[in-house]
């Protein structure tokens, strides 16, 4: 993982708390007054050395990277004030050779997208919106697990986060495949999309509504956020840290311990025993949501009661039955 000054400084002053840190323990101190210029309240003091009061309210590689433990996997963090698509920025990364473990992050994006083409509302300065560089070293019949696990990594990341900021008894489900609820509304939505080939890649797309104050119709009445479920704002850089933290611990569960996440995905699964439509193409499936099988496929039982398996597609819940 990329490491730098300014990042080594900032998680050594978090490090300190409240107590101050003598200039001659942060490397290169005159990063300081570049940390400061960058909007970073660092207090001095003449014979007991620095103390950090409050950071800015953007996103910084630096200081995401401050707060990431040690990974394995996470190879290094880019951010950007404005792109088209974080998915994009990525892919392109990719086909130029890029490792895996990449991560961009876009504090706007001009053209957001989630499943199907859609839209997907990008407010500055308010969210998570980004993308991370996948190379896979599993058989291709496995990548399609790779959905359930960004969504179990993000949702682990985000109670810890949370947890951390004294907000408790956040609710957060899986809409199968690729979005989290909390209180019925859509938090975060995730895009995974693969290019098999010879130097085959993923990109895993990810965007998550954090500080959000309200939103306009007709999004309200689908649409929520951290800030409205929390009833208080997140630090964005702890959450980042803390959902790529998650990533990296968890990347290894795919090949051999997927029924972990299946076990999450089971108990917040939002479908269960709703009344559904799948549609796959010119194909439609309707009927009882029945939960996931073991590669984390949507399991419909019909009117007819058969079973049906769907492995993608749109899904479209009506009510819980007996609701």
């Amino acid at each position: 993982m990329r490491a730098s000054p300014d990042a080594a400084i900032l998680r050594r002053l978090r490090a300190a708390g409240d107590a101050f840190t003598p200039g001659s323990d942060l490397g290169d101190f005159t990063r300081i007054a570049v940390l400061q210029a960058a909007g970073y309240q660092i207090e001095h003091h003449p014979h007991l050395g620095y103390r950090l009061l409050r950071s800015p309210d953007r996103l910084i590689a630096d200081d995401i990277l401050s707060r990431l433990p040690e990974c394995r996997w996470i190879r290094d963090v880019l951010v950007f004030q404005s792109t088209s698509s974080t998915n994009d920025l990525i892919t392109n990364l990719a086909r130029q050779g890029a490792l895996p473990g990449v991560v961009a992050f876009a504090e706007e994006q001009t053209a957001g997208r989630g499943r199907l083409g859609r839209r997907w509302q990008s407010d500055p300065r308010l969210g998570l919106w980004f993308s991370l560089l996948l190379r896979p070293d599993m058989p291709l019949t496995l990548w399609p697990r790779l959905t359930l696990w960004i969504a179990y990594a993000v949702v682990k990341g985000i109670r810890i986060c949370s947890h951390e900021s004294n907000s408790r008894g956040l609710e957060l489900m899986l809409k199968w495949p690729n979005d989290i609820y909390a209180s019925g509304r859509k938090l975060a939505g995730i895009l995974v999309e693969s290019s098999p080939g010879q130097n085959a890649f993923a990109t895993a797309g990810i965007g998550l509504n954090v500080n959000h104050p309200s939103f306009p119709p007709p999004l309200d009445a689908t649409a929520t956020s951290l800030r409205i479920q929390t009833g208080a704002p997140l630090d964005r850089n702890a959450l980042a840290a803390a959902i790529l933290a998650s990533i990296d611990q968890s990347f290894s569960l795919i090949p051999g311990h997927f029924h972990e996440i299946l076990a999450w995905a089971s108990e917040a699964d939002y479908l269960r025993g709703r009344w559904v439509r799948a549609t796959a193409g010119a194909t439609t499936h309707e009927g009882v949501a029945q939960g996931l099988d073991s590669e984390g496929a949507l399991l419909i039982r019909t009117a007819a009661g058969a079973v049906v398996r769907v492995t993608s597609g749109e899904v479209t819940q009506f009510s819980a039955i007996g609701g």
